[in-house]
């Protein structure tokens, strides 16, 4: 599977080690394929970089993180972008999923579940995922 995994996906499992996001991305990096991009390396980076989680995470963790990241999931290049998302600021994760041919978009965004599906990538809550993964 090649996943996309939203930033709000992402920032639970980083501060919520035991959460259904945590088991996500450990299931993700154990048994399929994490894509990013820049653009959402960066955004990634920067929510986690905010003030209101420096009681949650440090700066030499996010680094951490950022190599963590560049080393263990695969980079994408975005050749080609769209406009989909009824908030254009979530574009950037379809167009990771185009780009990389994802299998699932993970996301707890309704401005993205709404879309349900962009060709053959499935676009679902983090619950929904996971419980479609333990039945495997």
């Amino acid at each position: 599977m090649r996943l996309v995994l939203d930033t709000n996906v992402l920032v639970s499992a980083i501060l919520s080690p035991v959460s259904i996001s945590a088991k996500i991305l450990n299931w993700g990096e154990d048994n399929g394929v994490i894509l990013y991009s820049t653009v959402t390396l960066t955004e990634i980076l920067s929510v986690l970089g905010c003030s209101k989680f420096s009681k949650y995470i440090d700066h030499d963790d996010i680094d951490g993180l950022s190599i963590c990241i560049k080393t263990a999931w695969l980079f994408v290049e975005i050749l080609n972008q769209v406009q989909l998302c009824r908030d254009p600021k979530d574009d950037k994760f379809i167009d990771l999923v185009l780009n990389g041919e994802a299998s699932h978009l993970i996301t707890g965004d309704n401005d993205l579940l709404v879309l349900n599906q962009i060709e053959k990538t499935s676009i679902i809550n983090p619950r929904t995922f996971w419980d479609e993964i333990i039945k495997l």
